[in-house]
C-alpha cells in the first residue's frame, strides 16, 4: 500500500510542474512588463507626467528707452499698479465659502450642483476683496463679471480687480492690506510713456499689448503655457525697431496640485529690459515746428544735410499715444480715424509739389542745354499751348525775366516755355536722378515712395490716356500727376545743397556714420556751376525780396523756393502751400520741406502760409549761434 501512495503523488507532482512553468512563464513577463516601462519607457512617463503637473509662465522684459539727439528722453516705461488676487493665494477662501454654501444647501434641502457651488463661492470671495478695497479707498469699483473664464484659462496668472491705480490709492492700499494680511496684492507692471504727449507721434510711433510670444530658448515648449500681455511697436520707431527696443522674454517653470493650484517654482529666468537707443530728433526743434503749425493738416521734415538724419518730422494732426494705456477704446480709436490723425503726412502724405518742382524743371533744362544763367522769358500772364492758355501765378505777368527772376518770383511762364522746349523725358530722367521716384531708404515703415508718381508718357499710357504737351506744361510746374511726399522734398533740398542728386535719410543718431556720396548712393550734379549758382542765387533771392520773404531770419543766408498747388477735394479745388529750403547757403547744414493743406479755396499759399513755419524752425535752429556771411 505504502509503494502505491509514493507513485500517485509522484504523479500528482508532476502534473504541477505545467502549472509552475505557467506560472513561471507569467511572472517573468510580469517582470519583463514592469522592466519595459520603469526603464524604456520611463522618459514617457515622466514627459506625461510633466505635462499633468507644470505649468509655464512667460514674463515679457520692460522695453528700452528712446532719446532724441541730445539726450532727452522721448518714450519710457512708467510703472502701473493693480490691485490683483492669485487664485492661489485664495484657495482657503474658496473652500470656507463653498462649504458655508453647501452647507446651506443642504439645510434649505435643495439639489447638489458643484459647479454651481463653486463659482458662487469665488464670486462672493471675489466680491469681498473688492469691497475691502473700496472700505479702504472710498471708491465704488465693481467685480469684472469675467473672472469666471480667467479661472478657467488663466487659473496660474493675477486677476486683476482694479487696474491703474492712482500714486496715492496706491500708497494706501498698499500700506492697509500689509497690515491686513490680505490675500489681495499689488501687482506693477510698465506702460509705455511718452513724456512729449503728441509731438513727433508719428515718427516715434507706438506700441500695442499682444500676448508675448515665446522665445525658442525659454525651456518647456511642450508644457502648458500662461503669458502676461507684452507690448509690440505698431508704428514709428517702435515698429522699426522692435529687435532693439523689446525686451527680453523670461520664464518660470511650476509644479501645480491636481487642481491647477500653484505648488512649487522649480526653474524660472527673469526677464530683460530691452535695448535703449537713441534717435536724431531734436525735440527742441521739433516743439519749435509744430508750435507754429497751424491748426490745419499737414507736414514737415527737417534734416541735417551732410548725414541725412531727421531733425524733426511733424505730422499734423496728431494723436497722443499715452492716451492708448490700459486700453485704445474705440471712442480713442475713432476720433483718431476721423480726424484722419493716422496717416504720417511727412512719409505717406502724396501731394502735387506745386513750384517747388521749378527748381527740377530748372536743373534739368540746365543739363539738356536748354535753360543758362542768361537764359529769358517774357511773363505777360500766361502761355499757350496748342489752343490752351496756362496762366502764371501773376495775372499780369512779369514781364522779362531770367532763370534767377524766374525762381525768384516764381514765374510760370518761364518753366511752361522751356519745359516745352526740353520735354517731358529731360524732366523726368532729372527727377528720377533726384531720387523722386524710388524710397529714401529711411528706416521708417511707413513710407509711400512707392506710390510717388513721376509721369511720363509711358506712366500715362498705362492710365489708359496719350502725353500731351500740356501735360508737361503741367509737370514744369509741379502739378499734373506728380505725387511726392514732404520727406522726399526735404531730400531733394538736401541733395540740392550739397550739389548731388540723393540723400539717404535716417532717424538713428550716429556720431560714427561715415557720410560721402556713396553713402547716399548719391552723384555730383551733372551741370555747369554757372547754371547751379544761378539756381541757387535765385532760390536766395526769393527769401531776400521774392516769393519767401516769410521765411527770412537776421543773420542766415537761406535759400528757399515756395509752391502753391491746387487739387481738387470733393469737387472743390483745394490749394496746398509748399516750401522746401537749406541753410546757410555758403556751408549748408539744415534742409527742410513744408506743406500745409488748405482747408477752403485760395485760402493757402507757398510764401504766406509754409513760410512762417519754416522761418521759425530756422530761429529754432541757429538760436544763439553767428553764422558767418
Amino acid at each position: 500500500m505504502a509503494e502505491k501512495k509514493f507513485e500517485s503523488d509522484a504523479k500528482r507532482n508532476e502534473r504541477l510542474y505545467v502549472l509552475y512553468y505557467i506560472f513561471g512563464a507569467m511572472f517573468i513577463i510580469l517582470l519583463g512588463a514592469l522592466a519595459y516601462r520603469q526603464i524604456f519607457m520611463y522618459g514617457y512617463y515622466h514627459k506625461k507626467g510633466m505635462l499633468q503637473t507644470q505649468r509655464r509662465i512667460i514674463q515679457p522684459g520692460a522695453r528700452g528707452d528712446i532719446y532724441d539727439r541730445n539726450g532727452r528722453l522721448i518714450v519710457g516705461n512708467r510703472p502701473v499698479f493693480d490691485a490683483v488676487v492669485y487664485f492661489n493665494d485664495a484657495r482657503f477662501d474658496f473652500r470656507k465659502e463653498y462649504a458655508r454654501l453647501n452647507k446651506l444647501r443642504k439645510q434649505n434641502k435643495e439639489p447638489f450642483d458643484y459647479s454651481k457651488l463653486a463659482i458662487a463661492a469665488r464670486t462672493n470671495v471675489l466680491q469681498s476683496y473688492i469691497d475691502e478695497i473700496n472700505s479702504i479707498l472710498k471708491t465704488d469699483f465693481v467685480l469684472d463679471a469675467d473672472f469666471n473664464r480667467h479661472f478657467s484659462g488663466r487659473q496660474l496668472m493675477p486677476l486683476p480687480l482694479v487696474k491703474n491705480l492712482s500714486i496715492s490709492q496706491h500708497a494706501i492700499l498698499a500700506e492697509k492690506l500689509r497690515v491686513d494680511n490680505s490675500a489681495v496684492q499689488i501687482y506693477t507692471d510698465t506702460y509705455r510713456y511718452y513724456p512729449y504727449a503728441d509731438r513727433a507721434a508719428h515718427a516715434v510711433g507706438y506700441i500695442r499689448p499682444e500676448i508675448e510670444q515665446v522665445d525658442p530658448d525659454i525651456p518647456g515648449d511642450d508644457l502648458r503655457t500662461f503669458s502676461f500681455l507684452g507690448k509690440i511697436g505698431k508704428s514709428g520707431v517702435e515698429k522699426a525697431f522692435e529687435d532693439r527696443l523689446a525686451g527680453e522674454t523670461g520664464a518660470e517653470i511650476w509644479v501645480v496640485d491636481h487642481n491647477g493650484f500653484t505648488f512649487e517654482k522649480i526653474e524660472s529666468k527673469p526677464p530683460r529690459k530691452g535695448g535703449s537707443m537713441q534717435v536724431s530728433l531734436d525735440m527742441e526743434l521739433q516743439g519749435a515746428i509744430e508750435d507754429a503749425f497751424p491748426n490745419r493738416k499737414g507736414a514737415a521734415v527737417a534734416l541735417d544735410v551732410k548725414t541725412g538724419e531727421i531733425l524733426a518730422m511733424v505730422s499734423r494732426p496728431s494723436y497722443d499715444p499715452n492716451t492708448f494705456f490700459p486700453t485704445m477704446t474705440h471712442a480713442i480709436y475713432n476720433d483718431i480715424r476721423d480726424r484722419g490723425a493716422w496717416l504720417n503726412r511727412a512719409t505717406q502724405g502724396l501731394y502735387p509739389p506745386g513750384s517747388t518742382f521749378k527748381i527740377i524743371t530748372a536743373l534739368a533744362g540746365i543739363k539738356s542745354g536748354v535753360i543758362g544763367p542768361d537764359t529769358v522769358s517774357y511773363c505777360d500772364g500766361y502761355y499757350q499751348v496748342g489752343s490752351r492758355k496756362f496762366p502764371c501765378h501773376n495775372r499780369y505777368g512779369h514781364g522779362e525775366v531770367n532763370l534767377q527772376q524766374a525762381i525768384e518770383k516764381s514765374c510760370n511762364v518761364f518753366f511752361y516755355e522751356h519745359g516745352q522746349k526740353m520735354g517731358i523725358d529731360s524732366i523726368a530722367k532729372t527727377a528720377k536722378e533726384m531720387g523722386l521716384d524710388s524710397p529714401t531708404g529711411i528706416e521708417l515703415h511707413e513710407e509711400s515712395t512707392r506710390l510717388t508718381i513721376v509721369p511720363t508718357p509711358e506712366f500715362k499710357r498705362k492710365q489708359g490716356s496719350g502725353w500731351s504737351k500740356g501735360d508737361t506744361a503741367n509737370v514744369s510746374i509741379g502739378q499734373g500727376d506728380l505725387r511726392q511726399t514732404p520727406l522726399q522734398m526735404a531730400c531733394f533740398a538736401a541733395s540740392l545743397a550739397r550739389g548731388e542728386t540723393r540723400t539717404k535719410p535716417s532717424i538713428l543718431h550716429d556720431t560714427t556714420r561715415k557720410t560721402d556720396m556713396k553713402y547716399h548712393g548719391a552723384k555730383k550734379l551733372d551741370i555747369p556751376k554757372s547754371g547751379y549758382d544761378a539756381v541757387i542765387e535765385g532760390m536766395v533771392n526769393a527769401v531776400e525780396r521774392g516769393t519767401c520773404r516769410r521765411a527770412a531770419i537776421d543773420g542766415v543766408k537761406i535759400a528757399a523756393k515756395s509752391g502753391t498747388a491746387q487739387v481738387m477735394v470733393k469737387g472743390r479745388k483745394l490749394t496746398l502751400a509748399w516750401m522746401i529750403a537749406f541753410a546757410p547757403v555758403e556751408n549748408p547744414e539744415i534742409a527742410a520741406a513744408v506743406i500745409v493743406e488748405g482747408e477752403e479755396p485760395g485760402d493757402a499759399s507757398g510764401g504766406a502760409t509754409a513760410g512762417p513755419i519754416m522761418r521759425e524752425m530756422f530761429a529754432e535752429y541757429f538760436k544763439g549761434r553767428q553764422v558767418a556771411q
